[in-house]
């Protein structure tokens, strides 16, 4: 097998993430920022799947492509896997105002990893973290859910961790840490 694999993500520190996942493996990561059709869909596992293919097969390479769905419990889910769409529409005091009221703050973020040659089908890693929404947002740059998203383990959104220590905390996650075991099995 080729040891070299595209990550396709315009997103630098998810790049950056797999980089220090994949350190002394022999497995050599490139960053491709290809747009991929996203299609609409209530399961992060079929987005990812979907990009994952058709990214493959436009590349004709072996990719991995991620995704991820933003579940606040007391909002029944809401916005689950559209966070992108979502992040485009609301602020982050938009999410505070819907909070109001809400005792549960807890938010489970689905996190999927779909891995695809050209000539295969994908294969799935899928992982979650817990954390909860803030009282009030950031005032640091940020998307607003990170603006408002607190990881377990933490008392401060993700806008106002230092990227070296969110790398270190995204780095931990079960979905880099399957496919790491994965591919290092798979090339025995």
């Amino acid at each position: 097998m080729d040891k070299t694999l595209v990550y396709v993500t315009g997103n630098d520190v998810k790049f950056n993430v797999a980089l220090q996942v994949f350190t002394n493996t022999g497995i050599v990561l490139l960053q491709e920022k290809l747009s991929t059709p996203e299609i609409q869909s209530k399961n992060v596992q079929e987005v990812a799947i979907y990009s994952a293919s058709w990214a493959s097969k436009q590349l004709n390479k072996p990719v991995i492509v991620t995704d991820a769905g933003f579940y606040i419990e007391a909002l029944n889910g809401f916005p689950g896997p559209f966070i992108k769409f979502v992040n485009e529409w609301f602020s982050a005091e938009d999410y505070i105002n819907l909070m109001q009221e809400k005792n549960n703050r807890t938010i489970i973020i689905q996190d999927c990893l779909a891995y695809c040659c050209p000539d295969g089908e994908p294969v799935v890693f899928t992982g979650s973290y817990r954390g909860k929404l803030a009282n009030e947002p950031s005032r640091k740059s940020g998307t607003s859910i990170e603006k408002i998203f607190i990881p377990e383990g933490y008392d401060r959104p993700i806008s106002d961790i230092p990227q070296e220590e969110m790398i270190s905390y995204w780095s931990n996650g079960e979905i880099m840490s399957k496919f790491k075991e994965y591919l290092l099995t798979k090339n025995r």
